[in-house]
């Protein structure tokens, strides 16, 4: 691993080229504006880096980490995560519509293992159509994101947050569901989602 430049350097407007980033480690940088437009992400670390209305359209990653990165305002969209590792990132206010969030067993590519994502954040976030497959999300919050139709599959949701999240069309119906959180709204919505009515 190399590290690229200086700890806390601050980079805008910038277009990352495939070569810049392959095999790097990012330490403490903050990235303003910056694109990451399809790209292939091979060995790279980033680590308590900040990603302020960076663009990652069209990329792809393969033995990725980030660890307590945040991505404000970004575009995170289709992507597949399974070759990234996530610890204790924020999501707020960032664009991950139609992505993957799943982990594969490295000597078995067509079965999942447990994807950790316990401590981050998705305030806030447009996640329409994106799909949590085995993953932990215990305490997780989602409070104020767009989840329309979004599916989690056989995930931990417990003390997860979607107070004032748009659950329209939402799946949890294998997940695993205790001292999960919903507004009266968001719970009205689920309930209809199944069949039930409200007593007047």
């Amino acid at each position: 691993m190399q590290f690229l430049n200086s700890f806390m350097a601050i980079y805008k407007n910038k277009t990352f080229t495939e070569k810049e980033i392959r095999s790097m480690d990012f330490e403490g940088n903050t990235f303003r504006n910056c694109k990451f437009v399809d790209l292939d992400f091979h060995f790279v670390n980033f680590t308590k880096c900040i990603f302020k209305s960076c663009d990652f359209s069209g990329s792809t990653f393969d033995i990725t980490s980030f660890m307590e990165c945040s991505f404000p305002e970004s575009k995170l969209s289709y992507i597949d995560f399974s070759g990234i590792s996530i610890k204790n990132c924020d999501f707020t206010k960032a664009v991950i519509a139609g992505c993957v969030f799943h982990q594969l067993k490295s000597s078995k590519k067509n079965e999942r293992r447990k994807f950790d994502l316990k401590g981050c954040t998705f305030s806030s976030a447009n996640l329409s159509g994106t799909v949590f497959a085995f993953c932990d999300l215990e305490g997780a919050s989602f409070a104020k994101s767009d989840l329309t139709g979004a599916i989690f599959e056989i995930c931990n949701l417990e003390k997860a947050d979607f107070s004032e999240a748009n659950i329209s069309g939402t799946g949890f119906d294998t997940s695993t569901i205790k001292n999960t959180i919903l507004d009266v709204d968001g719970f009205l919505k689920y309930g209809n989602s199944k069949g039930f009515i409200l007593k007047k």
